[in-house]
C-alpha cells in the first residue's frame, strides 16, 4: 500500500494566534517580538504584511522597523499558542491515531489507507484546511508526499493556505532542481559545505556518490543523501506518544552581556541546578557535559566533554561546564548567551553500574542534597529552594523581563 503522509504548517503561526485577539492588526504590518530591555529584542513571527515589507524571523526590531517603520510589535503569549496548538491536533486525530507533533505549529499525519489515492488526500487536505479557517480563524499549508521529508517540504512549498503534493510519481522533477537549503536539517553550515563541492540542489545531493558524501558530511551525509533519493520510511508517531529523553538542557540569554568569568559563573550555578533537578525527576543521569556559547556578535560555539561517571549532581555539571568554559573561551567579546546540556542520558540505575570511578562519599552527599532540594521544591512550589546563584539571576530577570525563562530543552 501506498504511503500517504501530511505535514500540516500553520500559517505566520504566532502572528496569527495575537491577530485573533487583535483583530486591528490584520490590515497592517505586525510581528511578534521580544522584549527589547531584555535582551529578546528579535522578530519571533511576522504576518503576510510584515513579510512583503521585508521583515525576517529572527531578526532585531529596530533593523525591522528600518524596513518598514509602520510595523506594530506585539508580545509573545505562548499560552494561548499553546492552547490552539492543542485544540488543533484534537481535530487532525479525528482523520487519524497518528499525529506527531514537529513543534507547536507542525506536525505530520499519517493518512495512508485512510486516503485512498492523492486525489483523496488533495480533498481531505482541503477539507483540513478550511476547518482550520472557520473553526480557528488561522490558515495552514499542507504537503502531501509518500514520506514525512518531502511532505515537510511541500507544506514549505507554497504558501499561505494552500496543498502541494509531490506524489511517487513526479516527485524528481518538481524537488531535484530546489536549493538543497530547503531540505529538512540542511542549515547555513551545511549548505556552506555542500556549496563547496557544487552540490546546489536537491538533485545534485541526489547524484552524488554516496561514499564520497558519506566521508565528507559523515552520518549526516548519509541522511541527507537518503532524504534527497526519497529513501525516507521513519514513521509518524502516534497521537500522544512520548519519545525517549536523549538528553536534557537549558539556555538563558542575559540581560546584559557576561563579560567575566564571575558572571558566567552565576549563570552556569543556574543552569546547572536545573538540569540536575530535571535529570533526577526522570530518574536519567547524564555521561556527556556540553556547552553552547553565543556572544555578542551573534557567533556560536559548542564544546562537550565525557564524564568518567554518568551523574544527575549540580556540583559535577557546573564544574565541569566551568572548565569546558575555561578552555574553550577567550573573551575576544561579551558573552549573550549560554547553554549547558546533559547529554548521552542513561537511566539512573543503570548508571551505577556503568561507574568506572567514583568518589562514593562526595556522590552521597550529592545525591542527599539533591534529594532534599527536590522534595522541598515538590511540597511547596519549584523555586522555593534555590542557589545564591539562582537567586540573584533571577532578581536580575525580574527586574528586566517578567516573561521570558530559560529554556528548558529536552532532545
Amino acid at each position: 500500500m501506498q504511503r500517504i503522509i501530511f505535514h500540516v504548517d500553520q500559517n505566520c503561526y504566532f502572528a496569527s494566534v495575537e491577530m485573533i485577539a487583535h483583530p486591528e492588526c490584520r490590515d497592517v504590518p505586525m510581528a511578534v517580538a521580544g522584549d527589547v530591555e531584555a535582551r529578546h529584542g528579535i522578530i519571533l513571527a511576522k504576518n503576510e504584511l510584515a513579510k512583503k515589507a521585508g521583515v525576517k524571523t529572527a531578526e532585531a526590531i529596530w533593523q525591522a522597523k528600518m524596513k518598514c517603520p509602520d510595523l506594530v510589535c506585539l508580545p509573545a503569549h505562548y499560552d494561548r499558542y499553546e492552547f490552539y496548538s492543542g485544540r488543533l491536533r484534537e481535530m487532525f486525530a479525528e482523520y487519524t491515531d497518528k499525529v506527531e507533533p514537529f513543534g507547536l505549529d507542525e506536525c505530520w499525519m499519517d493518512m495512508t489507507g485512510i486516503a485512498k489515492d492523492y486525489a483523496d488526500a488533495e480533498r481531505i487536505a482541503s477539507e483540513i484546511r478550511q476547518r482550520v479557517r472557520e473553526q480557528f480563524r488561522l490558515t495552514c499549508s499542507i504537503g502531501i508526499s509518500f514520506n514525512k521529508i518531502f511532505a515537510k517540504l511541500g507544506s514549505d512549498y507554497k504558501k499561505p493556505d494552500a496543498t502541494t503534493v509531490f506524489s511517487d510519481t513526479d516527485w524528481k522533477e518538481k524537488i531535484w532542481p530546489l536549493k538543497a537549503s530547503e531540505l529538512l536539517f540542511v542549515g547555513r553550515s551545511t549548505e556552506a559545505r555542500l556549496k563547496k563541492i557544487n552540490v546546489i540542489t536537491i538533485g545534485d545531493l541526489a547524484k552524488i556518490d554516496y561514499d564520497y558524501i558519506v566521508n565528507y558530511l559523515g552520518k549526516q551525509g548519509e541522511m541527507l543523501w537518503n532524504y534527497a533519493n526519497g529513501l525516507d520510511n521513519s514513521p509518524v508517531a502516534p497521537v500522544g506518544y512520548q519519545r525517549e529523553i536523549k538528553s536534557v538542557g537549558n539556555s538563558t540569554t542575559t540581560s546584559s552581556d557576561m563579560t567575566s568569568d564571575a558572571a558566567v559563573e552565576k549563570t552556569m550555578h543556574g543552569l546547572a541546578a536545573s538540569v540536575a533537578s530535571r535529570l533526577r525527576k526522570h530518574g536519567l543521569k547524564g555521561t556527556v557535559i556540553q556547552i553552547h556559547i553565543r556572544d555578542r556578535d551573534l557567533n556560536i560555539s559548542e564544546h562537550q566533554r565525557q564524564l568518567y561517571e554518568p551523574t544527575d549532581s549540580e556540583r559535577v555539571i557546573y564544574q565541569n561546564a566551568m572548565e569546558l568554559f575555561r578552555e574553550s573561551y577567550d573573551w575576544h567579546t561579551g558573552i549573550r548567551s549560554i547553554g549547558v546540556r546533559c547529554a548521552k542520558v542513561v537511566g539512573a540505575d543503570e548508571a551505577v553500574q556503568l561507574s568506572m570511578f567514583s568518589e562514593d562519599e562526595q556522590r552521597e552527599k550529592d545525591a542527599k542534597l539533591g534529594k532534599v532540594i527536590d522534595l522541598i521544591n515538590m511540597r511547596y512550589g519549584p523555586g522555593v529552594i534555590k542557589t545564591a546563584a539562582e537567586a540573584d539571576r533571577d532578581r536580575e530577570r525580574a527586574s528586566h523581563d517578567p516573561f521570558h525563562p530559560e529554556e528548558d530543552e529536552f532532545s
